[in-house]
């Protein structure tokens, strides 16, 4: 109670646990980012990661609403972000180095890929 998820991440996407000090009874000893769209959360390994799903999800919440669909191709049973489509129309200006999907879940998009969908007999 207070204490906003928007505060909490700095320019950096590092998440400053000062304010969550007193509710975690502690501050953790290795370095977490969150992106400031999708609230992922990340350890110091992904670091890069939060700046090129923010940047992204941006481009692809842009083009839904410009569009009135998500920027992937038909039938694409991945749900991948299409990046050409994003370039296209200069939503984005440079190809992001990892696949990105749309989820189900209200047009965030994730870095995990999903799991194959089960077919049955």
């Amino acid at each position: 109670k207070g204490v906003y998820r928007t505060i909490l991440v700095k320019d950096d996407f590092s998440i400053d646990f000062e304010p969550l000090a007193p509710i975690l009874k502690g501050i953790p000893s290795q370095h977490f980012y969150m992106s400031k769209e999708t609230y992922d959360i990340f350890e110091e390994h992904e670091k890069e990661l939060p700046p090129i799903i923010d940047k992204v999800q941006k481009a692809v919440d842009q083009y839904v609403k410009d569009h009135k669909k998500y920027p992937m191709l038909p039938f694409d049973p991945m749900r991948r972000v299409n990046y050409y489509l994003l370039m296209q129309d200069h939503y984005l200006n440079e190809m992001p180095s990892i696949d990105l999907y749309i989820t189900d879940y209200d047009g965030l998009i994730s870095h995990h890929k999903p799991k194959s969908k089960q077919t049955s007999d």
